[in-house]
């Protein structure tokens, strides 16, 4: 896939996510202020019959709008009176009837409407509550209170880096027309003084070529070092959108087959160990040589360079890096599962393997510690997908 379609896929992302996410901030704020989703539910008709009484657009507009949806129990009361005239049975008992009915389908409309992201009656606590898979998938990216997240930020900064490259085109243009005219000043000056002092001509010559080789070579390293600058900006934004890509499909995943600790290698080949007691017992071994060991006593010297171990032994909260041969980096990384559970995820990679170097260690555009919190929230999510039948597959 070319770069432009790269640049496109983020905007049809943004169009497509930004306004869900927007929707989701907006009800987290709301709810705070709201009565819980089922007196929400129930007191729906009764807030929209204001709305109803406001409505100045004829009859034929009316019936059909949403705005019939508050008064159907009224209707269907006023409805059932003339029906129980007929029938040998008391006066009140069709309209009563048909009033709870018109009100039960009446809660089965507003009940749809609160789990819609474009409806005006949508209703974060029920969502919350009855999609709370979708739902705790969502908070953590999107409701982090120490910033927001849009797909559109992504798409602009981008963009941004783009137009970039044309901009330092136009500096060095710029720059190199700069030199230019003041060599040329420089060697008008010389040439005048020629005719005053032929005697300093060779000195003064050999002088400006010495400054014109050093500016020259100035010039030359800057332009260089944009270069690489910029091919290195390139190759991080490749990386974020490949690892954008690897998340769309493990979300795709998630929904049509559920999710288990084997979908867990996002960047490279991993080992999951949880503690038991003393011990470290292997959960996976994904993409390795497969000589990582089953179990791990942490009191046994063996395995005390072990980095799952140390992580474990010193009590560390932050990852530790290990070789355990030349040109194999191995980061270990301890997570608080529950209160009672403690994993360890082992990322296993070469040393030429520069996205997960760029990722893991270099804490570049991304910072190191999101890709750990990404896994460390993958690694819960594997918990609740645990003998849970999953809903229809759907396509990306």
């Amino acid at each position: 896939m070319s770069e432009k379609n790269y640049h496109s896929r983020l905007l049809d992302i943004s169009k497509k996510l930004d306004h869900v996410i927007e929707k989701l901030k907006t009800g987290y704020i709301d709810q705070k202020n709201q009565p819980p989703w089922f007196f929400w539910l129930l007191l729906s008709p009764f807030r929209d019959l204001k709305t109803v009484s406001k409505l100045q657009k004829g009859v034929s507009t009316f019936l059909t709008s949403e705005f019939l949806i508050p008064i159907l129990p009224l209707l269907a009361t006023v409805v059932g009176i003339p029906l129980s005239i007929p029938f040998d049975i008391p006066g009140w008992v069709l309209p009563v009837s048909a009033g709870v009915i018109g009100y039960g389908v009446t809660m089965y409309i507003y009940f749809k409407e609160m789990l819609n992201f474009n409806s005006k009656h949508f209703h974060l606590g029920a969502y919350s509550s009855l999609r709370k898979q979708e739902y705790d998938i969502f908070k953590p990216a999107f409701l982090d209170p120490e910033g927001e997240f849009y797909f559109k930020g992504v798409y602009d900064f981008v963009t941004a880096s783009q137009s970039s490259h044309t901009t330092v085109e136009r500096l060095i243009r710029e720059y190199l027309h700069t030199e230019k005219t003041s060599y040329e000043a420089k060697i008008r000056s010389l040439e005048d003084k020629i005719k005053d002092n032929q005697v300093d001509f060779e000195e003064k010559l050999n002088e400006v070529s010495e400054n014109s080789e050093e500016l020259t070579k100035e010039l030359y390293d800057f332009i260089d070092g944009l270069v690489a600058d910029q091919k290195a900006t390139d190759q991080e934004f490749e990386y974020v959108i490949e690892l954008i890509k690897d998340i769309n499909t493990l979300l795709f995943r998630i929904h049509n087959k559920g999710m288990t600790t084997k979908d867990l290698n996002i960047l490279t080949g991993f080992t999951l160990y949880e503690l038991k007691g003393s011990k470290l017992v292997q959960i996976e071994d994904v993409n390795t040589s497969g000589v990582s060991p089953d179990v791990m006593d942490l009191d046994d010297p063996k395995y005390k360079n072990y980095g799952a171990v140390k992580v474990i032994n010193d009590n560390l909260d932050k990852p530790i890096f290990n070789a355990p041969y030349t040109g194999h980096i191995v980061v270990s990384h301890k997570m608080r599962i529950d209160q009672d559970d403690t994993w360890v995820y082992n990322f296993h990679f070469d040393e030429s393997n520069t996205k997960a170097w760029h990722f893991l260690v270099e804490n570049a555009t991304l910072e190191s510690r999101e890709i750990y919190r990404l896994v460390h929230a993958l690694c819960l999510l594997t918990l609740d997908f645990k003998g849970k039948k999953q809903k229809g597959a759907v396509s990306q």
